[in-house]
């Protein structure tokens, strides 16, 4: 009687893969051609489930046997059961943020992509670990980082792997079809390498698992799906929100459940640089990870990890053993442009119909704002943890599903900024509201599109055109925010009498109400209150960042000289076609000012302010989008012109 290989011929694809012979494909080709009788697919079962019963004492002969090698624990939780003080992670011991600097060399160096080259595998020093320019692309050189690091990943020793790859470029590809693929081999060959890999968010958690179940089911089959899940024993995925509690409440199961593990992936793993300033639990995980290099193959990954990089070196004092760098290709933006808000709107109306559109806000609050306008024409989307608005909009499946936007507009925050992609050929425009560079950066690579025809237009908030500094839409708000969520610790850092200071200087109730929305300064019954150091220094590294930019007038240069990124195109002002056809068509005629004022904010496209005039400075830096500014004379010949001032429009040269 006719055989099947266990797991869909898996064994007979390590052996043809091995010794080259085509002996799985004839075998694919008889099961197809002679599909098993029901009495065979009975019999084929009962096979398949003895081979489990002895697979699975196998791996438990080899976890005994890698137990007992790795004890005692090397990995040690510093966190007993009650709520501990932090590990030394105080300012002093973070350094304030500062770039890595790329020299001329690294800067200037033309892509190799020869034949013979583009097979190796980059393996960069740490000191050049900063972002690269997007190279122009060629069949030649390698477009996702499995092809990039090869095999290299089965001789990573113990310590710290870092992959600085743009999104789209397959890190999580890579940790869910090669990593784990041979992960499977090395415990058929009784050597566990089991790998634990932890991302930021629940919606990401499934992802993987999904992308788990679908990489095995791809391996073995349909038919062994439920019975027994190979890449389920070898790849474990968790939240760090997960490691964080177990590190608290269960440090012995957290060191039994990390002795499992040979490999631990931190994907996303900006996750302490830009989660922090919300979440007081970071350094538990962070602080877990670290000693953990000490006997596990521990990588990060992230798209945006330039801060992280840092503070990995900065709180550990060691720099990795392995860098692998892959660059972001934005060879599917094909226009990008800088807008006002109180354009957006008009914007969003005037799209051409079948073209979808995602815009990625600030806060809650642009969502509601939104969502008076456009109704249930558009979706709306914010965090699951969002305290305020996760009731009425945290309904992921109703804004994205595999991959596709459901409405022809999708409003959200950043929490669809992190890992989630969209693969949707009508997504034709992102507006990035946003203003922070690493979360800009992660909107910008949301879509991942499917063939070099699938091209998209991007537009990039201009915060120069709002009325002024202090609008409420302006940078100055978010400034303030920033040092109303920094004061408490500042208070406490200061010292026992000016804290005692700032806990009298208001009621009670409304004292500890800042101290918990801050999120930087815990208290707690025992041992009273001690800081969020990770988080402190996210939010000081925001507010120096805003400030910078806000020290120019200049919002697009400050915006091109801190963006983590490089579209290889300028990024021109969005002008209005009925608005700069009038323009051109009046310059160089004196008018006088109310008439060419009137005439220009008849458009609707620059912004009034309550009941304050819209002077020439202000009119002039919404002009220069088009080119155009206005120039202030005297005439006194002027009729019905007491003093002869007229203003006329004119032509700026490139």
């Amino acid at each position: 009687m006719r055989t099947r290989w266990p797991f869909g011929g898996f064994f007979l694809k390590l052996y043809d893969e091995k010794y080259g012979t085509h002996e799985y494909e004839d075998y694919l080709r008889e099961c197809r051609e002679h599909p098993f009788t029901a009495e065979e697919e009975r019999e084929w079962k009962e096979n398949l489930r003895k081979a489990n019963e002895e697979l699975a004492r196998m791996f438990e002969e080899a976890e005994q046997k890698s137990e007992a090698e790795i004890h005692p624990m090397l990995i040690e939780c510093p966190y007993g059961c009650v709520e501990p003080e932090p590990p030394d992670l105080t300012l002093s011991s973070l350094p304030k943020e500062t770039p890595y600097a790329c020299s001329n060399e690294v800067e200037n160096a033309s892509p190799d992509t020869s034949e013979e080259d583009s097979a190796d595998i980059e393996v960069v020093p740490p000191e050049a670990v900063v972002l690269m320019p997007t190279p122009a692309h060629s069949a030649e050189t390698p477009r996702y980082l499995s092809d990039k690091i090869g095999e290299s990943f089965q001789g990573w020793g113990n310590g710290r792997v870092l992959m600085d790859a743009g999104t789209g470029c397959g890190k999580s590809e890579f940790i869910v079809q090669k990593l784990a693929r041979w992960a499977v081999d090395k415990m058929i060959a009784h050597e566990p390498h089991r790998i634990l890999c932890l991302c930021p968010l629940t919606v990401l958690h499934k992802d993987l698992e999904k992308r788990r179940r679908e990489a095995f089911i791809q391996e073995f089959g349909e038919a062994v799906a439920d019975d027994w899940d190979v890449y389920k024993d070898v790849l474990t995925v968790e939240t760090y929100q997960y490691i964080e509690k177990l590190c608290k409440k269960n440090p012995e199961h957290l060191q039994k459940f990390l002795a499992r593990h040979q490999i631990i992936v931190a994907d996303e793993c900006h996750y302490w640089s830009e989660f922090s300033s919300f979440n007081p639990n970071t350094h538990y995980s962070l602080q877990l990870l670290l000693e953990a290099e000490n006997n596990h193959t521990v990588v990060y990954m992230s798209a945006t990890g330039q801060k992280t990089w840092k503070l990995l070196e900065d709180v550990s004092g060691r720099q990795p053993s392995q860098v692998y760098q892959m660059p972001q290709s934005y060879r599917h933006v094909k226009a990008a442009y800088f807008y006002s808000r109180y354009n957006l709107v008009t914007i969003l109306k005037s799209l051409p119909a079948g073209e979808k559109a995602i815009v990625f806000v600030e806060l809650g609050d642009d969502l509601v704002e939104m969502q008076k306008i456009f109704g249930d024409a558009a979706g709306y989307y914010c965090s699951p943890n969002n305290e305020k608005y996760h009731r009425e909009f945290s309904n992921l499946a109703a804004c994205i599903k595999d991959g596709e936007t459901q409405k022809d507009i999708i409003f959200a925050t950043k929490a669809i900024g992190v890992g989630i992609g969209l693969k949707d050929r009508n997504l034709k425009h992102i507006f990035i509201d946003q203003w922070n560079p690493i979360e800009v950066a992660q909107s910008l690579g949301r879509k991942r599109p499917l063939d070099d025809d699938d091209t998209c237009t991007v537009y990039f908030r201009n915060y120069g055109l709002d009325w002024y500094w202090g609008t409420k839409s302006g940078l100055k708000k978010f400034r303030n925010i920033l040092e109303n969520k920094l004061k408490p610790a500042q208070a406490y850092m200061a010292g026992e009498e000016e804290f005692k200071n700032y806990l009298m200087s208001a009621d009670a109730e409304v004292i500890q109400s800042r101290i918990d929305k801050s999120k930087l300064l815990e208290h707690n019954v025992v041992e009273g209150y001690h800081l969020n150091p990770l988080g402190m220094r996210q939010v000081q590294d925001e507010i120096d960042t805003l400030n910078d930019i806000m020290a120019t007038d200049d919002y697009p240069k400050s915006f091109t000289q801190y963006a983590l990124f490089d579209l290889h195109q300028p990024i021109e002002a969005y002008r209005f076609h009925d608005f700069d056809q009038w323009l051109h068509a009046h310059l160089n005629q004196p008018m006088e000012k109310e008439q060419l004022r009137e005439k220009i904010l008849q458009f609707g496209y620059i912004e009034p302010y309550k009941d304050y005039d819209v002077g020439q400075a202000k009119l002039n830096d919404y002009l220069l989008g088009y080119h155009i500014k206005i120039m202030s004379g005297r005439d006194k010949k002027r009729k019905g012109n007491r003093d002869g001032t007229f203003w006329m429009l004119t032509q700026i040269s490139d």
